[in-house]
């Protein structure tokens, strides 16, 4: 071998070997991109509990190193609704109705991970503390607060369907609502988690057992989605990978470290909601790695009843909407 052809094949050699001990470190470090990188994370604490754990667990460094987070806190998904029309945030944990929303006024966002999917057991129908009531078909006719054009208004409304009854239904924020209850001044109202079990924490109210609505929907009943922009998705699809599988980090940390998780959000809650509510109001949740048909039908369900009630004008398909490449 001459001399001219042992210097190229030492080059090729160290370049091989480099090229092969950088992939090596990429596969055992876990990283999807190196890209540097600054985003918008909108999340609702209050309505989704588990997301101030990804905000100070930071699962997504582990895939993406060099992305930096700014968290938008949001105390409702419309606040972070207005906050995306508005152009300031890419990527969200939303509400599913909210999420609904957004996709009919945009038609541009890509539902890629689901945050929480709880069966039948996030709504739960609460009436005075000196109450007669005991039973949900004493409410004929009841005014019966929770949020309009949520997922437990449509749960109201299959629960008065299937009783053959009428709820006047009225729109009022958890926090007024529970005021207006504990002060006699409510016949009943139905909310979701940490509210149910703040209110039995606290003796506001007495949940009309078995204070959840299984029995109506023993089914998924609410899917908590987590979206991206269109244009985010293809202009960095590496990105929204990573953030996907920091999602299933955060589910996995849910379930194998309940205490430490409860003790997060109730420091990030600024210890306004007692620690026990918390960890009831989590036991209740329950998570997914990917984008079954099961969820696609209850979102389906939830763009039906939207359109059907005049919330949203566009009638479209969750099939289309849900992007389960990024899991895989």
């Amino acid at each position: 071998m001459n001399f001219k052809k042992l210097v190229l094949c030492l080059v090729i050699s160290t370049f091989f070997l480099a090229s092969t001990s950088a992939f090596a470190q990429l596969i055992k470090t876990d990283v999807i991109s190196t890209e540097k990188m600054k985003i918008v994370w909108g999340y609702c604490p209050y309505g989704m509990l588990e997301t101030s754990v990804m905000k100070v667990k930071k699962f997504y460094k582990k895939y993406l190193p060099n992305v930096e987070v700014d968290w938008f806190f949001g105390l409702w998904s419309v606040h972070l609704i207005n906050n995306w029309i508005a152009g300031k945030i890419e990527i969200a944990y939303l509400g599913n109705m909210p999420a609904v929303m957004l996709q009919n006024r945009l038609m541009n966002t890509r539902w890629v991970g689901v945050a929480v999917y709880p069966h039948g057991d996030v709504g739960a129908i609460f009436v005075p503390k000196d109450s007669p009531i005991k039973d949900v078909k004493e409410l004929d006719g009841a005014t019966i607060a929770t949020g309009v054009g949520s997922s437990h208004h449509r749960i109201l409304e299959e629960v008065a369907r299937q009783e053959g009854i009428k709820f006047n239904i009225v729109s009022q924020n958890p926090e007024v609502a529970v005021g207006n209850l504990e002060a006699g001044k409510l016949q009943a109202f139905c909310y979701w988690p940490p509210y149910i079990e703040l209110c039995r924490y606290r003796g506001i109210g007495k949940c009309l057992e078995p204070c959840n609505t299984k029995k109506y929907e023993p089914y998924v009943n609410a899917i908590w989605p987590l979206l991206v922009s269109e244009s985010f998705a293809k202009k960095h699809p590496d990105i929204v990978r990573g953030l996907v599988k920091a999602d299933n980090d955060l589910h996995d940390f849910m379930v194998n470290h309940p205490d430490e998780a409860a003790a997060i959000v109730y420091k990030e809650l600024e210890e306004k909601i007692p620690l026990e509510s918390l960890k009831a109001s989590l036991a209740r949740y329950q998570y997914s790695n990917e984008l079954t048909d099961e969820h696609i039908e209850v979102m389906q369900r939830d763009i039906d009843f939207l359109y059907e009630k005049g919330f949203i004008k566009k009638h479209f398909k969750a099939a289309d909407w849900a992007d389960n490449s990024f899991y895989k």
